[in-house]
């Protein structure tokens, strides 16, 4: 069959005829030698293979389950007349009910993409995509109360991950197609759910988890309304884009635009962001290792390796144990070449023969002005969302807000005395919190240099302070490997 050679060549729509019965859902791939409720077959070619109907056969009770058994389809005589080629891999295709449809051509079989709507064909509870859904249910939360109270559950998160990854895959081959106003579209989607995610997702991971697509979207975004407007003559228009979102110099020689070469400028500007695939990777196990002088960390699908320093040290410490609390004299303790843990009443240094013993409560406040007016605001927001969860009927949420509260109250005791009063730390304890808690800042900052997502995860998770933890997201845990 003769390939037109125009840029939209792929985009023949007699070439596919939708054969199969469609109901309510529409399977986002078809691959040779696996069961689906559509077939895509060569339009006029007499050995397309037919719908043939499933059935549904009930396994034996021993494993007490029920499994679909489809009669297989031989796809062979289509995928023949569409040999496969890594450059010409894409076509839009038309539907029997006349609506576009994107095909992918991969060496084994093929994929479909719905063009419009979500990429997979079905509806969420009803709703056009899960943000369409979590948008009404934040609307429906705006009127209970004067704050309304919407978040985002992990699993809610890993849904908006997911539908975020299948625009950004229909985004790419959109991209080969150089359909330029659905790229932008898709990218708008892509966009909000991060943006949405950002604004409610309970967890801190999950509200940085899709953070690193929103510079190469945006780029993404731009390049495409740059190329539509290259295609309608707007030149300067497109350049002026170009210029303010991508970087790219101008390419203006005696007020002649140069088309071809500000367009091959745009395309090549996203050639990374287009190659790059997003992966979410929750229950992946985490390692943080130490190899003679460096340390080899991986979470979430990415690898660093950092030369080891005491930050590093007392960090792996803490994510050893989740949860438990170390007084900063032990972490600086554990270090190699580390002097004597402070004892327990007091501080003590040798003079010559003499012995300093000095009171423990020779330094500075254990909490300052600040710090005590945001933990006494803190207890006034708790007591609220208490009484808001109790006339709600909502005990798990009052439970945990009961429980935030007690924590608080309890470190306020721990820094205000008889009086109101002030505690005071001994100085040297205090000299040991500013030392560690230097060095876990600055570990983190090396770790986040290195892989962003960790180190929003570390920021978050790692309390430091006269006592330092590590204490992940209940939601959230991470399997780390020593």
């Amino acid at each position: 069959m003769k390939q037109d050679q125009s840029p939209h060549s792929d985009r023949n729509p007699g070439l596919w005829e939708d054969i199969g019965a469609r109901q309510n859902t529409r399977p986002s791939a078809l691959r040779c030698g696996c069961s689906a409720i559509e077939v895509k077959a060569c339009a006029g070619n007499k050995n397309a293979p037919q719908v043939v109907p499933s059935k549904k056969v009930v396994s034996a009770p021993d494993f007490g389950y029920t499994r679909l058994v489809m009669n297989a389809l031989d796809l062979r005589a289509c995928l023949d007349s569409w040999p496969y080629d890594a450059e010409k891999n894409i076509r839009i295709g038309h539907g029997a009910d006349g609506r576009e449809i994107i095909l992918v051509r991969q060496p084994m079989g093929l994929e479909q993409y719905e063009a419009d709507g979500r990429p997979d064909g079905t509806r969420v509870q009803g709703m056009e995509t899960l943000l369409d859904l979590h948008r009404a249910r934040l609307h429906a939360a705006e009127p209970a109360t004067a704050t309304p109270v919407f978040d985002l559950t992990s699993r809610d998160c890993v849904g908006i991950f997911h539908e975020a990854s299948e625009f950004y895959h229909r985004l790419v081959f959109l991209f080969r197609l150089r359909d330029w106003l659905r790229v932008e579209r898709d990218a708008a989607q892509v966009l909000c759910l991060i943006e949405f995610a950002r604004q409610h997702a309970h967890c801190t991971e999950d509200r940085v988890q899709l953070e690193p697509w929103r510079p190469h979207l945006t780029r993404i975004q731009a390049v495409a309304r740059a190329m539509m407007l290259l295609e309608q003559n707007h030149y300067r228009e497109a350049w002026q884009i170009a210029r303010e979102v991508t970087g790219l110099p101008m390419f203006l020689e005696d007020d002649a635009p140069d088309r071809e070469k500000l367009a091959r400028a745009l395309l090549e500007s996203v050639r990374d962001a287009l190659v790059t695939r997003p992966a979410l990777h929750p229950h992946e196990d985490s390692s943080f290792i130490r190899h003679d002088d460096f340390w080899t960390i991986s979470y979430q699908g990415h690898t660093a390796f950092l030369k080891c320093t005491r930050g590093l040290q007392c960090l792996a410490l803490l994510l050893r144990t989740p949860g438990r609390e170390f007084h900063v004299s032990e972490l600086l303790a554990s270090l190699p070449e580390a002097p004597a843990a402070m004892p327990a009443n007091g501080r003590h240094h040798e003079d010559g023969t003499h012995l300093v013993v000095a009171s423990l409560y020779d330094g500075a406040a254990i909490l300052d002005t600040q710090a005590k007016a945001e933990c006494k605001q803190r207890l006034h927001e708790l007591r609220q969302e208490t009484e808001e969860a109790e006339r709600f009927n909502d005990p798990a949420r009052a439970a945990k807000a009961r429980e935030e509260r007690d924590a608080i109250a309890h470190h306020l005791a721990t820094a205000i005395g008889l009086g109101g009063r002030d505690r005071k730390t001994s100085s040297e304890a205090e000299r040991a919190r500013c030392a560690v808690t230097k060095r876990l800042k600055q570990a983190i900052q090396k770790i986040a240099e290195a892989t962003p997502s960790l180190g929003h995860h570390l920021t978050a998770r790692i309390k430091t302070g006269y006592f330092c933890s590590y204490n992940p997201h209940p939601d959230r845990p991470v399997a780390w490997k020593f």
